[in-house]
């Protein structure tokens, strides 16, 4: 178990010192975002939807509902507290978005799941996972529009941008492809499991030496107040809500759903902050800040989240 735990530390911080020590080709980044996504990822979700228990639906069905529940409650909890922390519209923008959206994905709760419990774990991830790139593409574009710009997107657009973009799209056919191999009982080629293995960790690699080149840590820690409370939500009030959801959806937090619900609702800012900021022109130095200040704390996350769910 702590052999996998230094193995996380050792491929997620490494990749992101090494894209640092590159940021000097930081352009290249979003082009590894970008094909990492497309290539690296949507074969991931694909492969953790064909090899998901169909036979246990109805147990499964509460985890992309509580998903659902946990991003728009962050979401109002951050527009509660952006107007008391900030003077400008940008910044409660990048303040909100962040408190909206955690990394549980592949470069963070998706592996972090796959660690602990292996390929059902990684599987549940991603079931997790399912609701966020229409969360992020509708509501999430929508509210960084209205703090930019004080106008909503409008829903066809909204739409539009979710199936347009590949980024979105492709991950999302991903998963239906995965999900109509498994309807079908194509049985999942033998030897796949292991490239899948070394797949999943080549996406953490690549994104997070992407990221890693984007860093502009100058600034790490001194917005003390937002952090405090980004690290209140993130780190306790979420995975509060969370257990709570867990023992009225499961009576405990035994089984391997409520242990894949615990751990993804216990994640930092998502990059997509970073990302939403830079696309609608809120305040890029703030999200920056919540993304790189929570990720580095999800090193002592990750060491309790093993100690107390690990085998």
């Amino acid at each position: 178990m702590y052999k996998d735990l230094f193995g996380f530390y050792l491929l997620f911080y490494g990749a992101l010192s090494a894209g640092f020590l590159l940021r000097r080709w930081q352009g290249l980044a979003p082009f590894l975002m970008r094909y990492a996504i497309l290539l690296l990822e949507a074969p991931i979700f694909a492969y953790s939807f064909w090899i998901l228990d169909l036979q246990r639906v109805r147990q499964f069905a509460p985890i992309p509902l509580i998903s659902v529940a946990l991003v728009l409650t962050a979401l109002g909890l951050g527009a509660r507290l952006a107007p008391r922390l900030f003077g400008n519209s940008p910044a409660r923008g990048s303040f909100t978005v962040a408190a909206g959206f955690s990394n549980i994905g592949t470069t963070g709760g998706s592996f972090l799941c796959y660690l602990l419990f292996g390929l059902p774990g990684l599987a549940l991830g991603a079931l997790y996972l399912l609701p966020y790139p229409f969360l992020v593409y509708t509501l999430g574009f929508s509210l960084a529009r209205y703090y930019a710009s004080g106008r909503t997107l409008p829903l066809r657009e909204m739409l539009v941008s979710l199936l347009a973009n590949a980024v979105s799209a492709v991950p999302l056919a991903g998963m239906g492809l995965g999900l109509a191999c498994n309807l079908l009982s194509w049985p999942v080629p033998a030897g796949l499991t292991s490239v899948a293995d070394k797949w999943i960790k080549l996406d953490l690699v690549v994104m997070c030496l992407a990221i890693g080149m984007t860093l502009k840590p100058r600034r790490l820690f001194a917005a003390w107040r937002p952090l405090a409370a980004i690290g209140a939500i993130k780190f306790i009030l979420l995975p509060l809500l969370a257990a709570v959801l867990v023992w009225l959806s499961y009576g405990s937090w035994q089984s391997l759903p409520a242990k894949v619900l615990l751990v993804q609702a216990s994640m930092p800012v998502a990059i997509y902050g970073v990302v939403t900021a830079n696309l609608f022109g809120l305040d890029r130095e703030l999200a920056n800040t919540l993304w790189f200040s929570t990720t580095l704390l999800l090193a002592p996350v990750a060491a309790v989240l093993f100690l107390l769910l690990g085998a």
